[in-house]
């Protein structure tokens, strides 16, 4: 008994330690923002937040929302709309209160790299009372961000429409949020294609549809989006939800830009930069026909996902240049345990699953352990361990 007392909490040791180091990882082209990005700036201007309330034929009552217009906000002028929600302990509030949207957007007016844009942060909870409740996890009040679909089409955005100097076509037009609100802005924004064509969702919550769900004719979907980004940090337990639709995204090729941000939990972090970069990005005519595709900027071997696994993970990886691929798994003696790719690939990013109760593995079955996996790719290689906990 003390043995295998032993052995467990040596293996437990081995999980923590693993899975500190070996989170997902994946280049991302979108570093963390400089420093003092969202902090208030004397000696620039400066946009205005304001408190508005507007009847929502939905719930019945007059709601608020809060209203960002940029510096310089003029009624001579016409502006693109940006619809940022919160999450599901949030209100119209949480936004400016928390993630400081006011500072951010006028340092990146001030650097002249923003659209004109005002930013609507409605109450996403559509209720008679919209107050968080003490028990945000009901399916009453997941019913309440279900049913601000109605409001935000049928009674929100007519509202800002006809009360603001803004533009009213769905090029015009963008939605993201954070955690409940990511999952709102995929699902309300991809179901809505007339109304957005751009949306993001930054740590996107388990209210998310499927992928399928929100993608039925993809190639629809990708014609009529400008800017699809879905961004989640590598230490968020909800990371399957981004990873999912990526996933499906990427084998229906639909362009999108996904971005994991290092180390990064379900917080701030994650949203703030979501918005900083998301920002910048939309309203804006694409560069080339691959801006809004993730790019290969190089080789790279991302870790293996989920670590530790049992007994089925992913692992990622992607090549700049066309050419003989192999990638193989190996125990700690160094034995080749299977071979999971050996072929010409083309350049590009791809993901194979590796099953350790694969009867194709050169032990059959495997047992708990560290594994090593390691790809060859012209000159390129690099080799990651993963941990099989069972």
């Amino acid at each position: 008994m003390k043995n295998q007392y032993s052995m467990f909490a040596c293996l437990l040791a081995s999980i923590i330690i693993f899975a500190f180091h070996y989170s997902y990882s994946q280049d991302s082209g979108y570093p963390l923002p400089p420093s003092g990005y969202d902090s208030y700036k004397s000696n620039i201007p400066h946009g205005t937040v304001t408190a508005k309330w507007y009847y929502s034929s939905t719930v019945g009552v007059n709601r608020r929302v809060l209203v960002y217009t940029p510096p310089g906000y003029s009624t001579e002028k016409k502006y693109n709309v940006l619809y940022l929600l919160h999450g599901i302990g949030g209100d119209e509030y949480e936004w400016y209160n928390n993630g400081k949207p006011h500072n951010i957007l006028d340092n990146l007016y001030a650097e002249q790299k923003l659209e004109p844009m005002i930013v609507v942060m409605p109450n996403g909870r559509a209720s008679v009372n919209d107050d968080p409740p003490a028990n945000i996890y009901t399916q009453e009040h997941f019913r309440a961000f279900e049913n601000f679909e109605y409001d935000l089409i049928n009674d929100l955005i007519p509202f800002i429409d006809t009360t603001f100097s803004v533009l009213t076509d769905r090029e015009n037009r963008a939605v993201a949020g954070l955690s409940m609100g990511g999952g709102q802005s995929l699902n309300f924004g991809l179901a809505h294609l007339d109304t957005f064509a751009y949306v993001g969702a930054f740590s996107a919550a388990p209210n998310t549809k499927s992928a399928s769900e929100l993608v039925p004719n993809p190639s629809l979907t990708a014609s009529k989006l400008k800017k699809l980004w879905i961004s989640c940090g590598t230490s968020d337990n909800l990371l399957y939800v981004s990873q999912g639709i990526h996933d499906y995204l990427a084998q229906k090729q639909v362009p999108h830009i996904y971005v994991l941000i290092q180390n990064a939990g379900h917080d701030w972090t994650v949203w703030k930069h979501g918005l900083y970069y998301f920002s910048q990005l939309i309203f804006k005519e694409p560069t080339s026909v691959t801006d809004n595709i993730v790019p290969v900027r190089g080789y790279e071997l991302s870790q293996n996902y989920p670590n530790p696994f049992n007994p089925v993970t992913k692992i990622r990886y992607q090549i700049p240049n066309s050419g003989h691929v192999t990638l193989k798994v190996y125990d700690l003696l160094g034995r080749e345990i299977a071979t999971l790719v050996n072929q010409h690939q083309n350049a590009g990013i791809y993901e194979i699953s590796f099953n350790a109760l694969n009867s194709n593995t050169t032990l059959g079955s495997l047992p708990s352990g560290i594994y090593i996996y390691k790809i060859q790719a012209g000159e390129f290689s690099d080799t990651k361990k993963m941990l099989l906990v069972k």
